[in-house]
């Protein structure tokens, strides 16, 4: 290395001057997952206050409703590993839609440790109600040119995740990346 590049940056009249021949890295740029990551946050924005707060619910309260009537009786950690939230969120999710009436829990029969997760009737109603609302939102959003089908995103997206799920699987516990 010269001695040009040896040298820490300096001060000049209290202003951050880099030094002269030191070679310019382009700064950092976010990437497709970051974007992606953006998007769903401004998406779920967007929902939550054009869509379910209008119904007393959140993204999370309105995905974990839809899986457990699309299952009809579902696992928990089942739930939350599909969903993609940790355990405690998905029971602070539950005493929400449980006080409400819309989902029950039950504790399996072969394992009274576990417990299974239902719709009620009127759970099925509510979803089958804001999902409604949710596509026409979403049939709005895709409407028009430069998108993919809804299908043909939505299918690239299960792809992702089911790689990381894979990825996350694979990991041994206790090994670093």
């Amino acid at each position: 290395m010269s001695a040009a590049t040896d040298r820490p940056p300096r001060r000049v009249a209290g202003v951050y001057r880099p030094a002269v021949n030191t070679p310019r890295m382009p700064p950092p740029r976010p990437g497709p997952l970051a974007q992606l990551f953006r998007t769903a946050n401004v998406l779920r924005a967007h929902l939550e206050r054009a869509v379910l707060r209008d119904e007393g619910m959140t993204w999370t309260t309105y995905d974990v409703l839809v899986l457990v009537c699309a299952r009809r009786a579902v696992e928990t950690r089942t739930a939350a590993a599909e969903i993609g939230i940790a355990k405690a969120t998905l029971t602070n999710t539950l005493v929400s839609l449980v006080d409400r009436g819309l989902v029950r829990r039950d504790l399996m029969e072969d394992d009274r440790r576990r417990v299974v997760l239902r719709p009620t009737q009127n759970g099925l109603d509510l979803a089958r109600r804001v999902q409604r609302l949710v596509e026409a939102e979403q049939a709005r959003l895709f409407h028009g040119p430069g998108l993919p089908t809804g299908d043909n995103l939505a299918r690239a997206l299960r792809v992702l995740a089911t790689r990381g799920r894979e990825r996350d699987a694979n990991d041994e516990p206790g090994v670093s990346r």
